[in-house]
């Protein structure tokens, strides 16, 4: 499963993404009970902030194929840890969208 971030409204000027400190990943043993063949090629979509500590922030599940999914990967999303965006040399909070398309 993979998972890419899409950083959105961050401040204009000199800044710097927030960079997740181990890459997200879901893996056939968190969601094993639940999984079946036909979601190969399935897609969730997950909003989230992330503030100026790294810390992830109310995530939400935007789009899905399988509500069934959706509380383990907030569990996972919520285990993330980030560098923090940076603006003009300080820390920020920006939103993010963590796509997530089942391999």
């Amino acid at each position: 499963l993979m998972g890419s971030l899409i950083a959105q409204n961050l401040p204009t000027g000199e800044s710097q993404h927030p960079k997740a400190k181990i890459p997200f990943e879901l893996t056939y043993n968190d969601i094993r009970e639940k999984i079946h063949d036909q979601y190969e090629g399935g897609r969730v979509l997950v909003e989230f902030f992330i503030n100026e500590q790294g810390d992830v922030e109310d995530p939400i599940v935007k789009d899905t194929f399988d509500m069934s999914f959706n509380s383990v990967i907030i569990d996972k999303v919520k285990q993330q840890q980030y560098h923090p965006a940076i603006q003009n040399g300080r820390p920020v909070k920006v939103k993010f969208s963590l796509p997530i398309v089942f391999r």
